[in-house]
């Protein structure tokens, strides 16, 4: 026979087990109506669509018409070495970049008055440094010699037309007074 002081112990155990389990089932009632959109299951194809990229750079939006000239026609939408063009954007620096994509990974080619970048480009023509670099994802793995080779395209382009095409809006040397002292026609 048992002693009757062991039951009460035992009722309020099996009270604050219950208690607990609805708590936890409250909260994830919860927690669950606060997504509006459901999560597609673990074997949908919904699920197993990566999210995607966005563009590195601001919105595309197309480039001076005097650097699609300087680059030969280059232009968004156009692709090089592989890569898809998808914007042109210019820095503070005086530099253009020119976004690649290739699937859901990007690089940038920049373009920029000859002097300015510290230490220099990799690439020079007479009158502009052509870089490349900014692989995104970060761990993308995009060999340093295909960079270099969409790079090295866009300074053959470019030394195809620098002699006869003004420099382009936003690629101004940092000690240039700007558009004024571009070439003239």
């Amino acid at each position: 026979m048992t002693a009757p002081s062991e039951k009460p112990p035992r009722l309020l155990a099996r009270i604050a087990a219950a208690a607990l389990l609805l708590g936890l089932l409250g909260f994830l009632v919860t927690a669950q109506s606060g997504s509006n959109t459901p999560a597609p299951p673990a074997g949908s194809p919904e699920a197993d669509v990566p999210a995607p990229a966005e563009a590195f750079g601001p919105q595309p939006a197309p480039p001076d018409p005097a650097l699609v000239a300087l680059l030969d026609g280059l232009s968004v939408g156009a692709e090089l070495n592989g890569w898809k063009v998808v914007n042109f954007y210019p820095t503070n620096e005086s530099v253009v970049w020119m976004e690649l994509q290739k699937g859901e990974v990007f690089f940038s080619v920049g373009i920029g008055p000859k002097g300015t970048g510290k230490p220099p480009p990799p690439i020079q023509t007479e009158t502009y440094e052509v870089g490349y670099g900014m692989p995104r994802p970060r761990n993308a793995g995009i060999p340093t010699q295909e960079m270099m080779a969409a790079a090295e395209q866009v300074a053959a382009r470019i030394r195809k037309r620098e002699k006869e095409v003004p420099r382009p809006e936003g690629v101004w040397g940092r000690s240039s007074a700007g558009p004024s002292e571009a070439p003239k026609r």
